[in-house]
């Protein structure tokens, strides 16, 4: 068996591994999508917080291959994704349905713990959600970045009927695009400079999209007030710049983009004088994986224009390259076991 190891700044290698053994309280997945995740390319292109030495891997589907013996409710041969956060389930965090905050943060598959680029991954079974038999293996390996969409738009506390502006068309950004749609906006703008982008963008829901430098377009299609929430899906100084440029008075900023560089804050006087709230949020909880799961069942989000390309886990290296140096096409990349 072949795995994927994360070993420190811009060093990705495929390396031979071990098939699993699993504990009471496990099931054994064979795994057949990994999708690569932004936070991966992260740690590839700074060194961390990633632990090297450590099977990549967090967005991730497969089918259930051998079942613990205390595991009652799961049977092999169904049809899986993980919720791949790792909580103690002690803490105040995780004792209020907010695992996300757990004081473990960062905890997880993939991470600290080994994941799922390889063929067979042991995982404690109370972190498995069943995919619905409409729910596509790529699916599956999506529900992830797309709870990290839905916790954003449920946090920002977006109200039906109202408008909202995101910056930044990667996948995450993409998706909030959709759950905005499925939630009833009004209209939905985009910025984003890369025209492939763009494009995807429009397909998947946006109302008009906007290159950055054109930001105050967007304040005259809202009558001069600017949008009610922006989502800030880049983590840049600039970014966040103009999100309090174009936000309206009174409106909400969520941060859901995470950078490496320190963020620089330029007209923070506009938070105060224009009663602008700003939110960060970071990853979902348990509820909110099983309603992305849910979203997909019900057909209200597409992933496919959002996959730009499908590789080998020997691919993986080469890939990660091209990732680690924008700009680049390349949006969602599965990587396919099947």
């Amino acid at each position: 068996m072949k795995v994927a190891i994360f070993e420190g700044k811009e060093q990705i290698v495929i390396k031979d591994g071990v098939k699993p053994e699993i504990k009471s309280d496990e099931v054994l997945i064979q795994v057949k999508k990994v999708g690569i995740c932004g936070s991966d390319v992260g740690s590839y292109e700074s060194g961390g917080p990633y632990l090297p030495g450590k099977i990549i891997g967090h967005e991730f589907s497969g089918e259930l291959v051998e079942i613990g013996e205390y595991v009652k409710k799961l049977k092999e041969g169904m049809r899986v994704t993980v919720n791949p956060q790792i909580p103690c389930h002690e803490c105040y965090y995780c004792l209020h349905a907010q695992e996300n905050m757990c004081k473990l943060q960062n905890y997880s598959l993939g991470t600290t713990e080994d994941g799922a680029m390889r063929e067979f991954l042991n995982v404690k079974a109370e972190r498995v959600h069943v995919l619905p038999d409409n729910v596509t293996f790529e699916e599956g390996a999506t529900v992830e970045p797309l709870s990290v969409a839905v916790y954003a738009v449920e946090q920002s506390g977006f109200q039906l009927g109202q408008n909202a502006a995101i910056i930044g068309a990667g996948p995450i950004g993409l998706m909030i695009i959709q759950v905005l749609r499925s939630a009833g906006a009004n209209k939905i703008y985009v910025i984003e400079p890369v025209e492939s982008k763009q494009k995807i963008a429009l397909e998947v829901g946006a109302d008009k999209v906007f290159l950055p430098k054109a930001w105050n377009k967007i304040v005259r299609l809202t009558g001069k007030l600017g949008p009610d929430h922006v989502y800030e899906c880049v983590g840049l100084s600039s970014t966040f710049t103009t999100s309090l440029q174009l936000i309206k008075k009174g409106g909400n900023i969520t941060l859901i983009g995470m950078h490496a560089k320190t963020l620089e804050i330029n007209n923070i006087l506009l938070m105060t004088t224009n009663n602008i709230s700003v939110r960060g949020v970071y990853g979902y909880n348990h509820d909110i994986f099983k309603t992305a799961i849910n979203l997909y069942a019900q057909k209200k989000i597409t992933v496919d224009p959002l996959i730009t390309k499908r590789i080998r886990l020997e691919q993986v290296p080469e890939m990660f390259k091209v990732l680690g140096n924008p700009p680049h096409d390349e949006l969602k990349v599965i990587v396919d076991f099947e």
